[in-house]
């Protein structure tokens, strides 16, 4: 007993460690009107689980939300009519900002012009539903919680990767950016110089000029 409790003690050590370096949840409130959309960013590591639960109290039959999510690279990953309450889930193909939009569906006389919606985006281990997964799989209190480090250090390594792919493209990108400032003010100097020989040249035939008339 006294080893099981060593061992629940170090899991549960290192679930808070991790907690601090993976992704977590989102929760949102917002109101949605006619002809508008409310569009949030969200930064997902590739191969990541992502389940948006949401509720919407003013939705009628003949009035609902349409929420709809895009990739970094635009395409279109989810687009889905919603109930009054429920959840949908992606998994991202790629690292980057993932564009979750909201818009009203369907328009009629009567039907509200405005609903509110209770939004949260559980990202990663965050998005995983244990308890059905201890239910179905007959799993005890410390295997359950093995199996969440386990998923939480894969979310770790992901977003670190994700985090690691970000710092090698700054760092591409701001020594492209100094290397064309190098070149930048090269070119700059070379105007210069090139103009400042030029003025001088022009001086010169300037001033012989003016002699060759004076001695006349």
């Amino acid at each position: 007993m006294a080893a099981v409790g060593r061992v629940g003690g170090v899991v549960a050590l290192a679930v808070v460690f991790a907690l601090a370096a993976a992704p977590g949840a989102d929760a949102l409130f917002f109101k949605l009107k006619d002809g508008t959309s409310r569009c949030f960013i969200e930064e997902v590591p590739s191969d990541t689980l992502v389940v948006a639960e949401y509720k919407s109290p003013d939705t009628t039959e003949s009035r609902s939300v349409e929420a709809s999510v895009k990739s970094p690279s635009g395409a279109e990953v989810i687009t889905r009519v919603l109930d009054a309450e429920g959840r949908f889930a992606f998994t991202s193909d790629e690292a980057g900002e993932h564009i979750v939009c909201f818009q009203l569906s369907g328009q009629f006389f009567g039907t509200p012009t405005e609903v509110r919606v209770d939004l949260r985006l559980n990202v990663g281990e965050m998005a995983i539903d244990y308890a059905e997964i201890a239910r179905k799989e007959h799993l005890s209190t410390l295997e359950l919680e093995v199996r969440k480090l386990n998923d939480k250090m894969r979310d770790v390594k992901r977003e670190q990767n994700y985090q690691r792919s970000r710092e090698l493209k700054f760092r591409d990108t701001s020594e492209a950016t100094n290397s064309r400032v190098q070149w930048w003010s090269l070119f700059q100097t070379a105007v210069l110089v090139v103009s400042g020989v030029y003025q001088v040249k022009v001086l010169k035939d300037f001033f012989r000029s003016r002699r060759l008339t004076t001695k006349r």
